[in-house]
């Protein structure tokens, strides 16, 4: 398996376990680094679970590719995120605009956009009404 492969492959894994979780993850090819940003702060800092699976995957990256370089981070201006190779925002907005008949992506990504207390919730619930 690629290093990009593993990367993405344990990015998805996040997303699914850690809830409002944001992740983009880029190769820098002038500096050769893996680049993964990781916010909000609360589930970076503030989650042992998480800083588990952050220390695992460090772990694991370095033994499988010791030659590569890896930057586990909050977002920067500094990083260059230009090659993005993942964003869990774009996975999130590609899974509700699976159907062709239906454009989900109108009627939730309103809702999971809105962040509250660093959870996803759903807020001014009277902004969007449903018909039959």
């Amino acid at each position: 398996m690629s290093e990009i492969e593993f990367l993405k492959k344990t990015l998805n894994e996040w997303c699914e376990r850690f809830v409002g979780i944001h992740v983009r993850y880029a190769y820098d090819v002038v500096s050769e680094y893996h680049i993964i940003e990781v916010d909000p702060e609360s589930i970076r800092r503030g989650n042992d679970e998480y800083k588990e699976a952050e220390m695992s995957l460090w772990t694991s990256f370095m033994e499988l590719y010791p030659n590569a370089d890896l930057l586990i981070t909050k977002p920067s201006e500094a990083n260059d995120m230009s090659n993005c190779l993942f964003d869990s925002n774009k996975v999130v907005n590609d899974y509700l605009e699976l159907s062709g008949m239906w454009d989900f992506s109108q009627i939730f990504t309103p809702f999971i956009n809105k962040k509250y207390n660093n959870s996803y919730k759903i807020q001014d619930n009277n902004e969007y009404a449903l018909a039959a």
